[in-house]
């Protein structure tokens, strides 16, 4: 059992050193990823004032852009990982090592982590400094415990996409761009999810993107504390198990099948 979570450690950690200095070894590239979202985000802020909106929306489209940068992350970075590694002919390397391949996708999430925080930090930064969006910083406790919960959800969820992608290959990488749109429309990325009918609040609510970028709103925003936020804690609390469950049998299967099959390797024809 030691053996194996070493292997698992190593694993992630290779995974996410290649991840975090690959994705920063440009600065160009750093700069487009920040300066590009930025620009969606400041069409929202301008349109909002100028209908007169309150300020509070400020922030919400500012915190709302920071967080689709961890679902767009989730979708490409980790869903379609993967099938990408297929492609470049990396994953039968992958396959024949003795790590486990949680490791390699836990290794991708920390990665993916850590370079989107930087993007989402500076969105939240210039937001702060050039539209003057207000934060309540007191209940910042409360906003970093919904936050972490929420990246755990996510990527979750993204694990168990990886294995759906690692099957179905060009139809998963194309549920990638099919599930874009929706989604920025279901998790409120510029209003509050309270503008919906009752029954797409409920819809959105399945999403742990949803109810977690609801609940840092309401924190940094509204002020709410934890006690205030009870219910978005324990729905994101009960989603993590289901999804890691879910995401392990998943990938379990989906590598037996993929090894049946022959859908590991490129097969020109």
């Amino acid at each position: 059992m030691n053996r194996k979570f070493k292997l698992l450690f190593l694993a992630a950690f290779g995974r996410a050193y290649i991840r975090i200095v690959g994705g920063n070894r440009e600065l160009s590239w750093i700069l487009w990823e920040i300066i590009l979202p930025l620009l969606m985000v400041t069409s929202v802020v301008y349109a909002y004032q100028s209908l007169g909106a309150p300020g509070e929306y400020i922030g919400f489209v500012i915190l709302g852009g920071a967080m689709m940068s961890y679902w767009f992350n989730v979708l490409w970075g980790m869903g379609s990982s993967l099938y990408w590694e297929k492609e470049r002919g990396n994953l039968e390397v992958f396959m024949i090592t003795p790590a486990p391949l949680e490791g390699l996708l836990l290794g991708m999430a920390l990665g993916g982590m850590f370079n989107t925080t930087l993007r989402a930090s500076s969105m939240i930064i210039v937001g702060v400094l050039f539209f003057r969006a207000k934060f309540v910083f007191e209940t910042l406790p409360t906003a970093f415990l919904i936050f972490f919960l929420t990246l755990l959800a996510l990527y979750s969820l993204g694990m168990a996409m990886a294995s759906l992608y690692l099957m179905y290959s060009r139809s998963g990488w194309r549920a990638s761009e099919l599930l874009s749109e929706p989604i920025m429309f279901l998790s409120g990325l510029y209003y509050p999810i309270t503008v919906f009918p009752m029954i797409l609040q409920i819809i959105a609510s399945i999403l742990p993107l949803t109810i977690g970028l609801d609940g840092i709103r309401r924190s940094l925003i509204l002020g709410e504390n934890v006690l205030d936020l009870t219910w978005h804690v324990f729905l994101l609390s009960a989603m993590i198990p289901i999804l890691m469950v879910i995401a392990v049998k998943l990938l379990r299967y989906m590598e037996y099948k993929a090894k049946r099959e022959g859908r590991l390797i490129l097969r020109w024809m």
